[in-house]
């Protein structure tokens, strides 16, 4: 948001929206460039070596785009996951006869109408439009819903244990990186908290709120890991928890403190049972009482209204560009500037700050009925399929988290920066689990 920290997130495609210091001009190109090289290089070779391993790398793709995304705002910020991507296209392709074929599930079928209604909005708004939506939301599903579960192979769980593990180590080494550059340098957003300003932690990313977004899956993830841990490996997940939460904390991202309590609350009450259920949420509840004591609860009123008001108004002109476009929407990409009448010039070219709202206005109503019938097929799936096992409470965690973040930060759903990539990537997973295979963690063969 305007005022908070800087430039917004990274658009799902096309050319991202302008704003922020412009560090990569004044010098930082280069080693921006030779980052975003050496992610090209190290994932297209683990994917070629071995392609199951391609659900955590692209996972951990996503998060390269929005780092790059922090520095330069070019097309070439979307390298990092989309020739990785091609990549296992490709080798699947070639070695089809290898990989084994996904079943033919609901979730696919919505994802797919869904995929060929955001072509169709973008031919029918090709004027003011950006037409790369109409090839970059088909081919990240592809990559989703056909190349993937054809890479995971008998291991049809792997998408999701490797994206939990991806979101639980990102979410400690981008607070390690963003706690070094406040305390070293002093990079971060001025957030007044009670009587006092702190520096909230957002680098290497623009937005303190794009850190806390990571945070609010990275933490329900550490906790998932630490819980099915045994021995050593449980306090070494339990160390990553801890990191994880202190980068959330210290982000200062609100919504991505609510999400990730709700996917915390959500493993307690599906994995955690007796004493240890009660004396958990009792310490959930104590931390945030915490919080409120210490930010001061009047102050904290003032934080939250001084956030939302700015929401408040791009919600409601989005509302009122779905009522001009029900059906058909502005297009792909348009949202920014269909709300840009309607707001301040503060928060002109920003998107609504809400997934359900973005795409209502960029695709209309079939779009988020086809987006939401695939996230509603996908938990039928999985409630049919494994529901009640612990690997079901860990999907429905993290997913809860996720939308629960969409309700204030806008997510695309077949994007490829993490906001909107790993949201679709977890709907995706659901897709190759077999009913009576592997009901718990370590009888899946060491999944997670």
């Amino acid at each position: 948001m305007p005022g908070e920290s800087g430039r917004q997130r990274a658009r799902p495609y096309g050319t991202p929206s302008a704003g922020g210091s412009g560090g990569a001009e004044q010098g930082g190109i280069r080693l921006v460039t030779l980052f975003l090289v050496a992610v090209v290089v190290v994932s297209c070779a683990l994917v070629i070596v071995e392609p199951g391993w391609a659900p955590g790398v692209l996972a951990a793709d996503s998060v390269a785009v929005e780092v790059v995304h922090a520095a330069v705002s070019t097309l070439w910020q979307y390298a990092p996951w989309m020739i990785p991507a091609a990549v296992l296209v490709l080798v699947v392709g070639f070695r089809r006869r290898r990989f084994r074929a996904p079943p033919a599930t609901a979730v696919a079928w919505a994802a797919g109408l869904y995929a060929g209604w955001v072509v169709l909005s973008a031919a029918l708004h090709w004027r003011t439009g950006d037409l790369r939506y109409a090839v970059g939301v088909p081919f990240v599903l592809v990559v989703l819903f056909w190349a993937l579960p054809r890479a995971a192979g008998e291991r049809p769980t792997a998408p999701l244990a490797q994206l939990v593990r991806v979101a639980a180590l990102a979410m400690a080494v981008l607070t390690a990186a963003a706690g070094a550059a406040a305390l070293s340098a002093h990079v971060g957003y001025l957030v007044p908290v009670g009587g006092r300003t702190i520096l909230a932690w957002q680098w290497p990313f623009a937005n303190k709120n794009t850190l806390g977004y990571l945070g609010a899956l990275g933490v329900p993830a550490a906790a998932a890991l630490a819980l099915d841990a045994r021995g050593g490996a449980r306090a070494g997940w339990t160390a990553v928890l801890l990191v994880d939460l202190v980068g959330l904390g210290m982000s200062y991202a609100r919504t991505g403190w609510i999400a990730a309590a709700v996917g915390l609350v959500v493993l307690i009450l599906g994995l955690a049972r007796g004493r240890a259920r009660v004396g958990l949420l009792a310490a959930l509840a104590a931390a945030a009482a915490l919080v409120v004591v210490k930010t001061g609860a009047t102050r904290l009123d003032a934080l939250w209204g001084h956030g939302l008001s700015g929401r408040g108004g791009l919600w409601a002109a989005a509302l009122a560009v779905f009522r001009q476009h029900p059906l058909l929407g502005v297009g792909p990409g348009n949202a920014p500037t269909a709300l840009a009448p309607y707001v301040s010039a503060a928060y002109r070219g920003l998107t609504p700050h809400d997934g359900a709202l973005e795409t209502l206005v960029e695709l209309g109503l079939p779009g988020l009925v086809l987006a939401g019938g695939a996230v509603v097929a996908a938990l039928a799936r999985a409630v049919r399929v494994r529901g009640g096992t612990p690997l079901f409470w860990v999907w429905l965690a993290l997913l809860l988290a996720a939308l629960t973040e969409q309700v204030a930060e806008s997510a695309f759903f077949g994007g490829v920066s993490f906001e909107d990539y790993l949201l679709s990537a977890l709907v995706a997973s659901v897709v190759g689990w077999e009913r009576g295979r592997g009901l718990g963690f370590r009888r899946e063969g060491g999944v997670f």
